[in-house]
């Protein structure tokens, strides 16, 4: 199960025959009210599923052992316990695995969803383990490991090709398409609008210099301008009006001997 994971219940609504779960075991203390709803700014489904599983609580050993005994015995909401006791150890594990490795095309939720799917797989197997959820642990992360190594790339690295020898990589044609970006223009590039600059009044030159970032400073904005001034933004927003107009009047005549005047 690649791409985004749709939420610990509907993952877990996948058990095989013999775990299975039904949607009324699930436990909706877990899910967000809409007040939750309505302070969060990301509403993604990574950030719901982030969100409702860092609400399951871990199951001490003393709990995890009673558990497993159930899930032995047939017990499919012991079952649903031990999937769920993993979830947020896998998301955590997940987010590890993308910063180290730094997969291309792989993003954390497709790394949450294969993890989530090969345990439900392997489950039955778990149940026989000594250790059923350090055996599930160690499933989900070798899983991720191995989806980054040999599926994250487009072209499917082979099990039996070794990690040492050269590997096809793939190019976007889109590539081809961005344009080379050119040097940067340089103050000796606009001198002439600097040296209709030096034509204004001082204060004409302050509040343009300040507006546009000239001689090298940041681009402020008009009540950072007023508050540095001590005057209103309104006189600010007047001071520019009239500043603007003065310059244009001063580079006509550069623009007319630079060719640049419309015609």
């Amino acid at each position: 199960m690649s791409g985004y994971t749709c939420s610990a219940c509907l993952v877990l609504h996948s058990l095989p025959a013999g775990g299975s779960v039904c949607w009324d075991t699930m436990q909706h203390e877990t899910l967000p009210t809409i007040d939750e709803l309505n302070w969060m700014d990301d509403l993604s489904g990574a950030a719901l599923y982030r969100m409702e599983v860092q609400r399951i609580s871990y199951l001490s050993r003393e709990q995890q052992a009673d558990y497993i005994g159930q899930a032995q015995a047939g017990d499919a909401n012991a079952t649903h316990a031990l999937i769920l006791n993993c979830l947020n150890w896998a998301m955590r594990r997940a987010r590890a695995i993308h910063r180290v490795r730094e997969p291309q095309h792989t993003d954390v939720m497709d790394l949450v969803g294969t993890a989530n799917m090969r345990m439900l797989e392997v489950m039955p197997s778990a149940l026989q383990a000594d250790d059923p959820i350090s055996y599930l642990m160690t499933v989900a992360s070798n899983a991720m490991r191995w989806q980054v190594t040999y599926r994250d790339s487009l072209v499917t690295r082979q099990r039996d090709q070794p990690l040492a020898n050269a590997h096809p990589t793939t190019v976007s044609l889109e590539d081809w398409d961005v344009p080379i970006a050119e040097a940067a223009p340089t103050q000796q590039d606009y001198q002439f609008v600097y040296d209709a600059l030096k034509q204004c009044s001082r204060r004409h030159q302050i509040v343009l210099e300040a507006a546009y970032g000239l001689h090298g400073g940041k681009a402020m904005k008009n009540e950072d301008i007023a508050a540095m001034l001590h005057v209103s933004k309104g006189t600010v927003e007047k001071y520019l009006w009239r500043a603007k107009r003065r310059l244009a009047a001063k580079l006509g005549p550069y623009l007319t001997e630079l060719g640049l005047q419309a015609g």
